[in-house]
């Protein structure tokens, strides 16, 4: 057993040379995983508040839509709408294109008169895909 420089047992350890771009290159790593961890826990609260599926599609109609959002204190959900609102454009000053079009508004349409909010059909962007067709036949209007 060594007696060295250990304050009395175990091995030396050496000294560590400061490395200001290591710690730099460790706080930007940081940073980056951070925002990507927030816009990751931001795209599924969005999603699952609107119920939207990977496909396209709410498994909400719009009436149910309006049952949820009737079903919530009002203010409570101007808050959350005005919340969501607040964040993207944070993050399109901050980290323009990061946030994707069709995530910059609610999925649905709504109207808010200042005592009742009105929830409208599922935006087009949010629309499921249409069905490909497989057997060869074509579709024509």
């Amino acid at each position: 057993m060594s007696t060295g420089s250990t304050g009395g047992g175990g091995y030396p350890v050496p000294n560590e040379t400061f490395n200001a771009a290591e710690h730099a290159r460790n706080k930007i790593l940081r940073a980056n995983q951070f925002q990507q961890l927030v816009l990751q826990q931001w795209t599924a609260t969005y999603m699952d508040f609107y119920g939207l599926q990977p496909g396209g599609g709410s498994r909400y109609a719009t009436a149910e839509m309006q049952a949820v959002i009737n079903a919530m204190p009002a203010s409570t959900a101007r808050d959350i709408i005005a919340d969501s609102a607040a964040f993207v454009s944070f993050v399109n000053t901050a980290a323009p294109g990061a946030i994707g079009d069709k995530y910059q508004s609610p999925a649905f349409e709504m109207t808010d008169n200042g005592s009742t909010i009105t929830v409208g059909e599922l935006k087009p962007a949010w629309q499921p895909e249409p069905e490909a067709v497989t057997d060869g036949s074509a579709i024509t209007n």
